[in-house]
C-alpha cells in the first residue's frame, strides 16, 4: 500500500479556493475546502509548470469517444520553496510513471505482435488461415473471399457446434469458423476463456472509429489483417508459438 503513503500536505489556492494539496506515491489529491477529493494519478499528468510559487498543472483524462479530456488546475503556494517542492516532486513522478507506461506500451505492443495460434480454417466456405492473438483473431482468406479480424472485446456471445466456432457481435453479426477436430476443444477453450477474462478485468475506452477498424470483413480490416499474417509468416523467433500441421497435429514452431 506505499501508493497511499502520505509524502506531504499543503495549502494553496486553486483559483480563490482554498485547497489542500496531498502528494502521494502515484497520485496527487486535491481537497477544496467544503468538497470532495480530486485524485490525479501520475501517469494522467501531461505537465506541470512552475512560476516562482505559482504551478499549472495540466492532467488527462479519457473520454468516451477515446479522446483525451483535458483539465487545467493552477495552483498559488505560500511561498516559492513550497511550489519548488511541489513542482520538482510531481515533475519527477510524472516523468516516471511516463517512461513505464511507455515501457509496458513496448512490451505489450511486442507481446500482442506474435499469435497464440495458427492455424488452418474455414469461414462459411471460405479458405483462408486463423491467427488468435491475445485480444483479437484475424482470419486472412487463401484465395478468393472477405478477410475478418474480431477483437474479442466487441464479441456478445460465442457458441460451439459440430466442429465449428460461432462469434456474435456487434447488431447481432456472426462469424463462424470450422476448426480442425484434433485441437477444436483446445482452441475452444482458450478463446472462450479469453474472452471472458477481457470482458470482466479489461476496460474497452476505444471510440467507435476503433472499433469499426479493429472488427469486421472486408475492406475495413483488410489492412491490418495482412499486415499482421505478413508479419506472423515472417517471424522465426519465438519458441512459444504453436501452428497446427498438415495432419492436423499441434507442434511447436521450430527457429
Amino acid at each position: 500500500m506505499d501508493g497511499l503513503r502520505l509524502i506531504r500536505s499543503e495549502l494553496a489556492y486553486w483559483n480563490d479556493d482554498k485547497t489542500k494539496v496531498e502528494l502521494y506515491e502515484e497520485f496527487v489529491r486535491f481537497i477544496p475546502v467544503g468538497d470532495k477529493a480530486i485524485d490525479v494519478k501520475y501517469g494522467n499528468i501531461a505537465s506541470c509548470k512552475r512560476y516562482i510559487k505559482e504551478l499549472l498543472i495540466t492532467s488527462k483524462g479519457s473520454t468516451e469517444d477515446g479522446y483525451y479530456d483535458i483539465h487545467y488546475i493552477p495552483l498559488i503556494f505560500e511561498n516559492k520553496d513550497i511550489a519548488e517542492y511541489y513542482y520538482s516532486f510531481i515533475a519527477e513522478r510524472t516523468q516516471q510513471f511516463a517512461d513505464v507506461s511507455e515501457t509496458d506500451r513496448e512490451n505489450k505492443k511486442k507481446k500482442n505482435d506474435n499469435p497464440i495460434y495458427t492455424i488452418p480454417s474455414t469461414m462459411g466456405f471460405t479458405e483462408g488461415v486463423l491467427y488468435i492473438f491475445e485480444d483479437h483473431f484475424s482470419f486472412r482468406v487463401s484465395g478468393q473471399g472477405e478477410n475478418a479480424r474480431l477483437h474479442y472485446m466487441d464479441v456478445n456471445d460465442v457458441v460451439k457446434s459440430f466442429g465449428s466456432i460461432r462469434f456474435i457481435y456487434g447488431r447481432n453479426e456472426t462469424m463462424t469458423f470450422q476448426i480442425p477436430k484434433a485441437v477444436f476443444a483446445e482452441i475452444f477453450k482458450y478463446l472462450d476463456n479469453r474472452i471472458k477474462h477481457m470482458h470482466v478485468h479489461e476496460k474497452d475506452d476505444a471510440s467507435e472509429y476503433d472499433r469499426f477498424t479493429r472488427t469486421g470483413k472486408g475492406a475495413g480490416v483488410n489492412d491490418m489483417v495482412i499486415a499482421e499474417s505478413d508479419a506472423a509468416r515472417g517471424m522465426t523467433d519465438d519458441k512459444k508459438r504453436m501452428t497446427i500441421s498438415e495432419t492436423g497435429g499441434l507442434k511447436r514452431r521450430g527457429i
